[in-house]
Formats: C-alpha cells, structure tokens, sequence
C-alpha cells in the first residue's frame, strides 16, 4: 500500500528558499548564516 504524498515532488528551489528564510530569521548574525548558502550555491 502506497501512501499518498509517496508520490509528491517538491522542487529544491523552494526548499531552500524557505531553508534560507528560517536559518536567517533564527540566527544570531544573518550576514555570517547567509554566507553558508552563498559558498553552496556556487
């Protein structure tokens, strides 16, 4: 029996979008969290 969100894709770019939302607003210094997504982008 399959579940029903077994079948559900999401598209990376709006996981990490929300990821960078989240990491920035709960970190004590934004331009240092900021720098980690920077370095994976490239």
């Amino acid at each position: 029996m399959r579940l029903p969100w077994d079948d559900w894709e999401v598209a990376d770019s709006e996981v990490r979008e929300v990821a960078e939302q989240f990491v920035t607003a709960n970190c004590y210094d934004p331009k240092i969290a900021a720098q980690f997504f920077n370095d994976a982008c490239q």
